[in-house]
Order: C-alpha cells, then structure tokens, then sequence
C-alpha cells in the first residue's frame, strides 16, 4: 500500500512540474509574440496579435483599447461591481467611427453615417436576465476631434453603445487577429 501511495505522490509532482513549465513556456511564448487571448465573446475567442501603434486610426480597424473608467461611466462601474469582465485588463475592440462621422443610437442598434452595423441591437438584460443593462443615452451623437466610437459584433458585446464615444488616448494598439474560433462571439444566445 505504501508503494503505491508513492508512486502517486511521485507521478503527481511530475505532473505537476510538466504542467508548470508548459504553462511558463505558453507565457513566454505569448509575451515575445506580442499576443493577447481574447476570452470574452465580444470578439470571436482566440489569441490576437498587438501590432504597436493604430495610428492613424482608420473605421473597422480592431485595436486594444484601455476600458474607460468607472468614475466617468455608470455602465462600466455596474459590470465592475457585478463582475461582468475583469478590471484592469484592455479589451479588443472595433473603430466603428472616427472624428466628424455621426453615429445614431436606438434600442434597435447603431448606424455610423446611416450605415447600420450588423448585430448591434442594444441588450436591456445580462444572460440569464440576472442585472439590468445599463446603456449610453439613445440619440445621435456627432463626433468630435479626439472621440472614437467602438463597436464589438458578439451577442451581450459591451462596446460605446453602453458608454459611448471613448478619447482615441485609450487605443493603445492594433490587434490583428493570430488563432480565433469563428463564430465564437455568438456563442452566448441572445434572449430578451
């Protein structure tokens, strides 16, 4: 019996070094290659590549961007406080416009120049109805020098149309897209 509690403790701290360098490996792996994993399904899933300046920015382009603040926006502070995503951590997000271009908010979605984009219809409720949504205010919104609109195309994606225009001083970097699961930024089921 004593033998055999050996060998599992012996198998088990084996186990447990190969899974420590593998994961030391992966994280040196990711830092030297300048990738990010993306793991909220406001993107499709996956790893992502961040590619130093997004400047100039240019519409449709995906950047990291710095969360705005909680202080500043009631919607970022309500998903903080019910733990809806991680603080502290950027996001992966889509320029949807730029300075000058109008964007148009409704209940409906969100329309950059009468230009609708697909699949932006604005979330009352989490998944599962558990908090309600807050949201930026319904209108038309003219963009001034130095506000950028973000948009992510995922179902529940949590994007300008719940904290509106965000100072382009938060686009940190662009980020190309290296290894994601397509679709994956469907994954949770729209259900209002």
């Amino acid at each position: 019996m004593g033998n055999i509690a050996g060998r599992v403790a012996w198998i088990g701290f084996w186990l447990l070094v190969s899974v420590s360098v593998l994961v030391a490996a992966a994280g040196i792996f990711l830092r030297r290659e300048n990738l990010v994993l993306v793991d909220s399904t406001c993107e499709p899933i996956g790893l992502y590549q961040l590619d130093g300046t997004p400047f100039p920015l240019r519409a449709g382009e995906r950047v990291e961007v710095e969360i705005p603040g909680p202080a500043h926006h009631r919607a970022v502070a309500e998903g903080l406080k019910d733990h809806w995503f991680p603080a502290g951590e950027p996001w992966v997000k889509n320029i949807a416009a730029l300075p000058g271009q109008t964007v148009v908010l409704r209940r409906a979605g969100i329309w950059v120049d009468g230009h609708h984009l697909p699949n932006s219809r604005v979330r009352r409720w989490t998944p599962g109805h558990h908090h309600k949504i807050l949201h930026y205010p319904f209108g038309t919104y003219h963009l001034k020098d130095g506000q950028v609109w973000l948009y992510a195309p995922g179902n529940y994606a949590f994007d300008s149309a719940y904290y509106g225009p965000v100072p382009e001083t938060r686009i940190l970097q662009q980020a190309r897209p290296w290894w994601v699961i397509p679709g994956s930024q469907y994954w949770l089921k729209k259900g209002e």
